[in-house]
């Protein structure tokens, strides 16, 4: 697009020469530089710069600075040289050939505005020129001119910046060219130059003109230059290559010397240029205008003309110009001083919509020479803009409805925005995660890179689990689980999946899609760690804990390992007052305090139940394994409240160490101090023990006779002793069975050395089953004793009324046997007659209708009520021996008996009295009303076979009463 009505033109005047006389033209050299060169001038010389000096070192550098280099513009191929204008003897060029209009060239509409609002403006004075050829004046030092006759070397100013166009002109550049004319004149190396006479012949040439016209030095000289170049100083063309090349004349006279020396600088095809821009404008459907201030005049390019016809625009309509709006605007803030250098607006037409955009600019000397317009057409645009509005709307409101969080982060690992589950997610508002740096986000610390660069901004560092993928969903990528930071500080695990789209800039973000994994990953957690902690007290479990006890022992330092085991006393009765959960809050706040309190080096863990396990690497820390076993005691005997109730805790702690000659296996020695801790509950409540040599034995051999006596009662190894319960007539009422074990290493072992190992073993209730189906089998062919039927006592223990299959149990092994029902007397302990529950009552009342007796044995040393013994459907209360041993010499064992006796014959049971070993116990017991007796007093527990010959014999005798006896004495001979 050219430009009409102009005040001023940039550069020489078309013919490229200077008359000499003021013209309004500004100087082509920019103000800022021309100081430069100035300052530079007097830096050097003490003097102002020759105006000349200066307009060629302005155009030189202008020229090259928008230029690129000679190497990058011109080809290898020879290229022909044009010709130069002279003066004073002009040269006679050769016309190009006018070009065809480009589209946009010299077709734009011009259109005259009111002059009235457009600010005058002053022409700015140019350089003073002179003519072409003059010789300089004396004492001038024009730049980058060569001063005198011919020299070799000329040096530039130093103030002029290296690498600026002066450069071609630097003396230490120039090469000297020896012509048959006898010209040595030094010419910049760097640029295409020679040397003209006033008759235009080529009298000296560089070797970059060679290079660039293909031609030798002798071809080239004394030629004329108009053979090679056409055209003004800065229209000119390099003639005689299949195209013509652009290039700028710089000319100057050699003073004293009828010469001219001219540089030739390649130049870009401004029309090509010019027809480039024009049909981009109408591909991209955009055209220019602009106003110039000095004439007010507006000019509109041809592509903006064609846009305005095809749309349907009047542009200038009745309302004045389309653009008058913009122009007035901008013109005002001229005026007054203040306002927008620049304006945009949109113009709304049916179906078409118009981007209007103006800006002022300023001319060479900094003051506003016009007004610039763009004008484009945005329709497309606006559509395409208003389509992404409503997607962007639709995916904000799908977004809003997925369950999942979701998160839109930028290549800089900012959060730009988030859905509201994200928000619920993560506790937080969107304002509070909108600029959010994601590794921010994450709960664990994201490692810094580091700065490598010092330039740019400091980007936060990205998490390891965001990495750039190329976009589309086949690139997406999940992470198992990561934490990431709630509002209220704690950790959720969320489950990523990452995947990467593209902007309408050709840009790029990241897509986090985020699913609350916690409670999974909780549950994970729990079976994996199954097999090695509780899962109550989350401490570990004995299989943990032998793992642990195995690594201390194999290591150096052995004989320091320590374990102390603690078990609570009589925890059975919180869960049965408080309830199981009441228990197992008590547990975890103990298994806290283990871990709080323990030295350090100590592990707690968890055995199960009520038993706990501190295992220590180095007991010597704590004081020794004694030591440490205190420390724990102490921490197990508290009071805590469970439920708004106190609860007294205390515990008894086995403590075990490795023996000092030998080795041990993690297991055993857990057994060991597990030992010495039941050692330590019989011995006290809330005792510590030691797992000696003795202790361990014993316990060994417990183990090895619970194997035996398991192995006993399948092989009907044991054998039954039955000792009489005699009435006051010497006859046998009841016959008690008692078990033996005749063991074959050991001899005959007595019930109170083996009915603790059955117990802890679990065999009670095979042994009760046992002792019944062998009682009762021997029974059904007992004689009758002086005409009276002998019953069989069988005392239980573990086959207890409170289990299910307790009369069909009985009723078998009666029913089997052929024994009478009305002959069996099942014996219960007191203790296990408490809180029996309905069906256990049911069962008792049902035997008891078939014709068993029911006896309570060792009453008086539970804890049942006599209201509770009332409901009972027992038949028989037995005296236990502990108040026998002391009827006849300790008041208060006679009380109770007493009590005992008048309390069983107000409920209609029958009495009897255990451990009977002297005629006074029989005779206190017999006063108080004791129906029956069994002890020594009459007979040891006897084999069957004995038992079979005392039941076939004689009445027993029993001890005469205190007056009979006396009676006797006194009778005479």
């Amino acid at each position: 697009m050219t430009e009409h009505g102009g005040p001023f033109a940039d550069g020489p005047y078309a013919d490229g020469s200077y008359d000499g006389a003021e013209r309004s033209g500004p100087h082509p050299l920019d103000p800022v530089a021309r100081v430069d060169l100035q300052r530079a001038q007097q830096a050097r010389y003490g003097t102002e710069p020759h105006s000349d000096a200066a307009l060629f070192a302005s155009r030189l550098a202008r020229v090259v600075a928008e230029q690129p280099p000679v190497s990058a513009a011109m080809p290898d191929s020879p290229r022909p040289l044009g010709a130069v204008p002279s003066r004073p003897a002009p040269l006679t060029v050769v016309p190009l050939a006018p070009a065809a209009p480009a589209a946009g060239e010299g077709k734009e509409s011009t259109v005259k505005l009111a002059p009235a609002g457009a600010p005058r403006l002053r022409p700015r004075p140019s350089p003073r020129p002179r003519v072409l050829g003059a010789v300089a004046a004396p004492g001038d030092s024009p730049l980058g001119v060569v001063e005198g006759p011919a020299s070799a070397t000329t040096k530039a100013p130093a103030a002029v910046p290296a690498g600026s166009a002066t450069d071609l002109l630097d003396a230490e550049a120039f090469v000297g060219t020896v012509a048959p004319g006898h010209v040595d004149l030094p010419l910049p190396a760097a640029a295409a130059a020679l040397v003209r006479d006033r008759a235009d012949r080529i009298v000296q040439v560089n070797a970059a003109l060679q290079r660039l016209t293909g031609r030798t030095e002798a071809e080239l000289l004394g030629a004329g230059v108009s053979a090679f170049v056409a055209g003004a100083s800065t229209e000119a063309h390099l003639m005689g290559a299949a195209a013509p090349l652009p290039v700028h004349l710089l000319q100057w006279d050699v003073p004293d010397r009828d010469l001219q020396v001219v540089v030739l600088v390649p130049r870009p095809d401004h029309g090509a240029e010019r027809r480039w821009t024009a049909e981009l404008e109408r591909m991209a459907r955009v055209g220019t205008w602009r106003y110039e201030l000095a004439t007010g005049t507006l000019h509109r390019s041809e592509p903006l003309q064609e846009l305005y016809r095809n749309i349907g625009v009047e542009p200038d309509g009745s309302g004045g110009p389309v653009e008058g709006e913009q122009v007035a605007l901008l013109v005002r803030a001229l005026r007054v001083g203040a306002g927008p250098r620049d304006h945009q607006a949109e113009l709304a037409l049916p179906g078409v919509r118009l981007s209007c955009r103006a800006e002022v600019e300023l001319g060479p000397d900094g003051a506003p020479a016009r007004l610039i317009g763009v004008v484009r057409d945005v329709t497309g645009q606006h559509d395409l803009e208003a389509r992404a509005r409503h997607a962007a709307r639709r995916f904000a409101d799908l977004a809003a409805l997925v369950p999942t969080g979701v998160a839109i982060v930028d290549p800089d690992g900012v959060v730009r925005e988030v859905n509201p589950a994200l928000c619920a997610l993560l506790d937080a508002v969107p304002e509070q995660l909108r600029g959010l740096p994601v590794a921010a986000m994450c709960a664990d610390p994201v490692p810094d890179p580091g700065t490598a660069a010092l330039e740019g901004p400091l980007l936060p560092p990205l998490p390891e689990w965001l990495r750039a993928v190329p976009p589309g969903s086949a690139h997406r990528y999940q992470v198992a689980a990561v934490p990431l930071l709630r509002g209220d500080g704690t950790t959720v695990w969320c489950e990523l999946a990452v995947s990467a789209t593209t902007l309408d800039d050709d840009g790029w973000f990241w897509l986090l899609a985020c699913t609350d994994v916690s409670e999974q990953r909780r549950a994970a957690e729990l079976l994996r760690n199954a097999g090695s902690v509780d899962e109550l007290t989350r401490l570990p479990n004995r299989a943990a804990c032998l793992q642990l006890l195995h690594g201390l022992l194999t290591r150096p330092g052995r004989g320091q390992v320590a374990v102390i085991c603690g078990d609570l006393d009589d925890f059975r009765r919180v869960n049965s007052a408080l309830g199981h959960d009441a228990g197992d809050d008590l547990l975890v706040t103990l298994a806290g305090r283990l871990q709080r309190e323990l030295p350090v080096g100590c592990t707690a863990a968890r055995l199960g139940a009520d038993e706990f396990v501190v295992v220590s690497g180095d007991s010597a820390d704590a004081g020794g394994p004694e030591a440490l076993a205190g420390v724990v005691a102490g921490l197990l005997r508290t009071t805590l409240t469970v439920r708004g109730r106190p609860v007294q805790l205390t515990a008894s702690v086995g403590v075990a160490v490795p023996p000092a000659d030998g080795e041990v296996a993690a297991a055993d020695l857990l057994r060991f101090a597990e030992v010495a801790m039941h050692d330590a509950k019989r011995t006290s409540r809330g005792g510590v023990a030691l797992a000696t040599d003795g202790v361990v034995g014993s316990a060994t051999r417990d183990l090895e006779l619970e194997a035996e006596l398991r192995d006993a009662i399948a092989t009907d190894a044991l054998v039954l002793e039955y000792q009489p319960v005699v009435g006051p007539d010497g006859l046998i009422c009841t016959a008690e069975a008692l078990v033996r074990w005749p063991h074959p290493e050991h001899g005959l072992i007595p019930p109170g050395d083996f009915l603790p190992i059955a117990q802890r073993g679990g065999l009670l209730r095979e042994l009760d089953e046992w002792v019944l189906t062998t009682a009762c089998r021997e029974a059904a062919g007992w004689p009758e004793h002086g005409g009276r039927p002998v019953s069989v006592a069988v005392n239980l223990a573990g086959l207890l009324p409170g289990d299910p299959a307790f009369r069909a149990t009985v009723t078998d092994i009666v029913e089997s046997s052929g024994l009478p029902w009305e002959r069996l007397v099942l014996e219960v302990v007191e203790t296990s007659l408490v809180a029996l529950p309905a069906h256990a009552l049911a069962a008792m009342e049902r035997l008891v209708q078939c014709g068993v007796r029911f006896a309570i044995d060792d009453f008086g040393t539970g804890y049942s009520s006599l209201a509770r013994l009332k409901e009972l459907p027992a038949q028989i209360v037995k005296v236990d021996r502990a108040f026998v041993r002391g009827v006849a010499s300790d008041p208060a064992d006679f009380a109770v008996a007493r009590a005992v006796v008048d309390m069983a014959k107000a409920m209609g049971r029958s009495c009897v009295a255990e451990g009977v070993e002297t005629t006074d116990q029989y005779h206190v017991l017999r006063g108080v009303g004791v129906e029956a007796h069994q002890g020594w007093l009459f007979s040891r527990s006897l084999p069957p076979r004995q038992l079979r010959q005392m039941l076939a014999g004689e009445r027993l005798t029993v001890p005469p009463s205190p007056e009979t006896r006396s009676a006797t004495v006194a009778l005479p001979d």
